[in-house]
């Protein structure tokens, strides 16, 4: 297993596997756009993230070259807080691959990155049923620190 930077040319391989790896991401959120990856704003979205030099996009790669997940993550501004936060935008991976280390590996070159480039903590945000996700952010050193609420009107 191979952890690099994505390169600016892929911007349509994370298309692909943001779409392999939030799969199940309905059932924690109906109004979610299921296929939002191959939406004119989701191009945008990966064409953005490749592009900006604020942001990081880690990505990955089995020994035969196929790309297995990957992390995104942006400058996270709080003008109420003291330290300068770095948000875990998206992450994942495909589910054949889960459970083998490879999200860890992931945060951690993550984590490593943000810390080299000045900043002090990691936010993430999670869908509060998704139980596997959060445990698996607690596992990375996450710890609880706000709920969202949302309802119809």
């Amino acid at each position: 297993m191979k952890i690099r930077q994505v390169y600016k040319n892929e911007w349509s391989d994370l298309q692909v596997l943001n779409n392999e790896v939030f799969i199940d991401n309905a059932k924690y959120d109906p109004d979610i756009i299921e296929d939002w990856a191959f939406s004119e704003a989701g191009k945008k979205y990966f064409q953005e993230l490749v592009a900006d030099e604020t942001s990081i996009c880690f990505v990955a790669e089995n020994d035969s070259g196929k790309l297995v997940g990957y992390i995104a993550g942006s400058p996270k501004p709080f003008s109420y807080r003291k330290s300068k936060y770095f948000e875990v935008d998206n992450m994942g991976v495909i589910p054949e691959y889960r459970s083998q280390g490879v999200g860890a590996a992931l945060m951690e070159e993550c984590k490593k990155w943000a810390k080299e480039n000045g900043y002090q903590r990691l936010y993430v945000v999670s869908y509060f049923k998704n139980d596997k996700a959060i445990n698996f952010y607690k596992k990375c050193g996450f710890e609880k620190i706000d709920t969202s609420l949302e309802m119809d009107i």
